[in-house]
């Protein structure tokens, strides 16, 4: 596709648009034109995967398009030749003659063509499996990490089949030396999420500080290491887990956001909820097959897995995402900022409503697909009241298999 002289940052520039802190060139918040959500809920992207793409997303409000649809929408350009007549006002307003205008599009292939070249092609998942397989061989899992899951309600015997399965501690301070015994040991290192290029022409693990903490294995159902979440020692941005992702640094790449499967592939019935590491402790626990998914609106890899297990006998799915989806609503004043800077008095809490709306549309998402599958699917609740409402006592389903594990350590962790 023809590179336009502009991205969508000169198009939000033009219409007034806020860009909120952090984020770099090519992906950033702004304050959401349609909704005025200023959480960084809304998203730009100019540059993905080392393509341009110029898109913008809203996870509050929904909205979505790409830069020419941002101008349209906000300008009330709408029917025949929308996009082409919005192309042609923005070029106006900016101003560019001829020469600018060829010069900018120079510039943008030009930037355009250094992500790519600075970006590594995504590895295969046989590839990926053998280098962290060797990876894990380097790594421990340390005291405190071993006390966290132990605090969650896990068993001595637990903790340890997680270790073998590959939650290990990271090691900031190791990052390039554990690369260089890799390599040594024989592994190719371009290609597999996590693994970069530093400064000093070095290849290097991402593992820093900032998101310390240890490694939640990402198994597909073929049984096949294909990336890693870590569960961070100290939240960022309110964020618990990241991915182990190498994306935008010097051959680097992202993982994606592949699901997880814990048991056995090969079953009539699987279980459905929202994470990684939930889905692994629940099975440890039970016994039942889970699927892990990084997060309820997470569709694509989802599907692709369900289908591969209906294809070996898997006839019944079960959801059981966070009880978030049966919360009541009654404004108590409880999230802390957010409350003291709310617009909205009233007997409900908007906050709780966007929440659980969230949820039950990841919900409503599983129902279609597997309503495309033919797949029988229900849904597991726990904690609820005599009006099968959440009691707000156990959140998640590990939560809920662990209970009776509450001993010295107090209530399960999140």
């Amino acid at each position: 596709m023809k590179a336009k002289p502009f991205t969508i940052t000169d198009v939000g520039a033009l219409l007034g648009i806020q860009k909120l802190p952090g984020g770099n060139e090519d992906s950033y918040n702004v304050v959401c034109p349609f909704c005025g959500d200023e959480r960084g809920k809304c998203n730009f992207i100019v540059i993905k995967n080392g393509e341009l793409v110029n898109v913008y997303h809203c996870f509050h409000c929904g909205a979505g398009g790409n830069m020419l649809t941002l101008y349209a929408e906000l300008n009330g350009i709408y029917g025949r030749n929308r996009y082409q007549r919005a192309y042609w006002k923005i070029q106006e307003e900016l101003p560019m003659g001829v020469k600018e205008s060829r010069m900018r599009q120079r510039q943008v292939l030009q930037r355009e063509k250094r992500c790519k070249e600075q970006l590594a092609e995504p590895a295969d998942y046989e590839k990926r499996d053998a280098v962290y397989r060797e990876l894990l061989k380097l790594l421990k899992l340390s005291f405190p990490h071993k006390e966290d899951l132990r605090r969650r309600g896990l068993t001595e015997a637990e903790v340890s089949r997680m270790e073998q399965l590959g939650y290990k501690s990271t090691c900031a301070e190791d990052s390039v030396a554990v690369a260089r015994k890799l390599i040594k040991s024989g592994c190719r290192l371009e290609g597999v999420p996590g693994f970069f290029v530093n400064q000093n022409g070095d290849w290097e693990i991402a593992f820093y500080k900032k998101n310390s903490g240890y490694l939640c294995p990402v198994w597909s159902g073929e049984g096949l290491l294909t990336a890693f979440q870590i569960r961070l020692d100290v939240p960022y941005q309110k964020r618990k887990y990241v991915w182990l992702s190498s994306a935008k640094l010097n051959k680097g790449c992202s993982p994606g956001s592949p699901v997880s499967l814990s048991g056995d592939q090969d079953v009539g019935r699987v279980f459905v909820t929202e994470g990684i590491l939930k889905a692994e402790i629940t099975h440890q626990r039970t016994g039942e097959t889970y699927i892990g998914n990084p997060g309820v609106m997470n569709h694509k890899e989802l599907r692709q897995l369900l289908a591969r297990m209906k294809e070996r006998g898997l006839r019944e799915v079960v959801e059981a995402n966070d009880m978030d989806k049966l919360m009541r609503l009654d404004c108590r004043e409880d999230y802390g900022t957010v409350c003291r800077i709310c617009s909205v008095k009233g007997p409900q809490c908007p906050k709780k409503r966007e929440k659980r709306e969230q949820i039950r549309k990841g919900c409503l998402k599983l129902y279609e697909i597997c309503g495309e599958l033919s797949l029988s699917l229900s849904r597991a609740t726990w904690d609820t009241d005599e009006e099968g409402m959440w009691q707000e006592q156990y959140k998640g389903i590990d939560d809920w298999e662990l209970r009776e594990a509450e001993d010295s350590y107090g209530n399960a962790a999140a």
